[in-house]
């Protein structure tokens, strides 16, 4: 569907709309359509953003991030750290137990970390300089490391990419290249598995076991307290069908309201909360293990054809949703720079076509994944088609829904053997604003996230990142990575958006968690704000 007949689906909306009325609601059940249907359940193995909102429901996490990203302790009760900044002691806060009755021990979070480290781009770079790792007591260990490394807490602390969820020794010791199929974790949500309906229906039960922090609850960190008995995550991908559910009060929060809805949602007197400040960093990732984007003048041909405004006009309308933003590392971050972005960048269509011909492509269409259950992405993918069509590129739009393509662009087959050429995905802001936390940007190779850049030089920055003696030195780094990125073309920028949330007036307490969404907090009852 094009911009066009979708603003006429919501115009046709408006009656029901406005004159409708949300009715009571006695159960104590929250009833949620998210931005995409839960397909599988490792987040360690997935970076699919459902698979981390997942993982929040179900685990904890040795240390959480407020509402300003700074790490806070979670799971853990203190922490020492030497004088050399090696050797870090933690001690585990008490009541910790897993969904299944045993207690969480330190046995579980190393096997849990170790099975994290070999998949997330902080979680080598640290298990690389350590020293040792072990438990001193089942409620107390140790993190020798052999050098210093100054974003430990924030690794501990992350919400997207592979997440540092602790879960059971035993389902832990899954190889971190096989997805686990058990969820148990020692979170406020149990996940009811004999419940889960693939591509209809998610629901968790509140952990009746959970023992939630003293503190205030802030993103994820402080208290979880949970207050309703049961989330259930309904699979409606049909965006004016979620307004129209939320409106008429058969549930109860959208995630991801589609922009045209937003007035008609404030008119029917639903609560418009944006999340935070960084927003999604939308992306167009190519395949760089098959022609034609082996070549990086192929892959530098996007950079001129690609019109962030063009894009961002398509997926939202709105220009208080979203910002064109050449920074790799987000508009708004302390990274922020315009290091290396080159004249010309979206508008030069000449050049592109001339640097895709220069690349040696021979014509043959290119397989792009579509995924057209986010109506955003679905829009742009479409609007993607056309520039490639405009410079004499053949497309082959292959649509499947968001979870599908995660699957999909795995597989690294050649693209006519089931494989890809291009996908459009986003990041959470607050993810990609530093060069590891950047995991699109890593050029390592077999280890890189799928589309596999590889380059030594432009990693070896990467990995020295952290390792930089302050803050002036990390910011020069990042310049010089910024400048590599727009010639290495790992992926190409599409610009910036701020989803809000919707929810209805009879629920309150909903939190704003950077990048993510959180279920804890929330009463069935008058909306108040937080």
């Amino acid at each position: 569907m094009n911009r066009r007949g979708f603003l006429a689906g919501a115009a046709s909306l408006t009656g029901v709309v406005l004159t409708g009325c949300t009715p009571p609601d006695n159960s104590n059940v929250l009833r949620a359509v998210m931005h995409a249907d839960l397909q599988t359940l490792d987040p360690v193995v997935t970076t699919i953003g459902i698979v981390q909102r997942h993982a929040l429901m179900v685990y904890d996490f040795l240390f959480g991030r407020d509402a300003d990203g700074t790490p806070r302790p979670q799971m853990v009760d203190s922490w020492t750290v030497s004088e050399n900044r090696l050797d870090w002691e933690f001690q585990l806060r008490g009541g910790l137990v897993f969904h299944d009755g045993a207690p969480v021990t330190t046995r579980d979070v190393i096997a849990s970390l170790r099975r994290w480290g070999a998949r997330d781009a902080y979680g080598r770079q640290i298990f690389a300089v350590t020293e040792d790792l072990r438990a001193l007591s089942d409620d107390r260990f140790i993190w020798q490391l052999n050098k210093p490394y100054g974003l430990l807490l924030h690794a501990l602390s992350k919400t997207g990419g592979p997440v540092a969820a602790i879960m059971p020794e035993r389902i832990a010791m899954t190889s971190p290249t096989t997805s686990i199929e058990e969820s148990v974790g020692s979170g406020p949500y149990l996940f009811d598995t004999a419940a889960w309906v693939p591509g209809a229906k998610v629901v968790y039960r509140r952990n009746p076991a959970y023992v939630p922090r003293a503190e205030p609850p802030n993103a994820t960190a402080g208290g979880k307290r949970v207050y309703v008995d049961t989330v259930e995550w309904i699979n409606i991908r049909d965006p004016q069908s979620a307004v129209l559910a939320l409106a008429n009060g058969e549930i109860d929060f959208v995630e991801n309201p589609s922009p045209e809805f937003l007035p008609l949602l404030r008119d029917a007197g639903v609560v418009i909360q944006r999340s935070d400040t960084l927003g999604f960093q939308g992306m167009l990732r190519m395949n760089h293990l098959h022609p034609p984007f082996d070549d990086r003048r192929a892959r530098q041909a996007l950079l001129y054809l690609i019109d962030q405004e063009r894009y961002l006009q398509a997926m939202f309308g709105d220009p208080e949703l979203s910002n064109a933003c050449n920074a790799f590392f987000v508009c708004g971050s302390p990274l922020e720079s315009q290091a290396g972005v080159p004249d010309g960048i979206g508008k030069n269509r000449d050049k592109a076509k001339a640097l895709m011909q220069a690349s040696g492509y021979d014509g043959r269409p290119l397989v792009i994944l579509h995924p057209t259950d986010i109506q955003f992405m679905n829009l742009a993918t479409l609007v993607l088609a056309d520039d490639l069509k405009s410079i004499g590129v053949n497309v082959d739009l292959q649509a499947m829904d968001f979870g599908a393509m995660g699957s999909r662009r795995v597989n690294r087959s050649a693209p006519q053997d089931g494989g890809w050429d291009l996908g459009l995905t986003y990041w959470p802001g607050g993810n990609v604003s530093d060069p590891v936390g950047n995991v699109p940007m890593q050029a390592n190779c077999d280890l890189a996230w799928p589309g596999w850049p590889c380059d030594a030089e432009h990693q070896a920055m990467i990995d020295a990142y952290p390792f930089a003696p302050d803050d002036r030195s990390r910011r020069e780094l990042a310049d010089k990575i910024q400048v590599s990125a727009y010639d290495l073309v790992p992926y190409v920028p599409i610009g910036q958006w701020f989803a809000p949330v919707a929810f209805s007036p009879r629920i309150s307490g909903v939190l704003s968690v950077p990048g993510s969404t959180a279920m804890w907090n929330i009463e069935k009852g008058p909306y108040r704000p937080v």
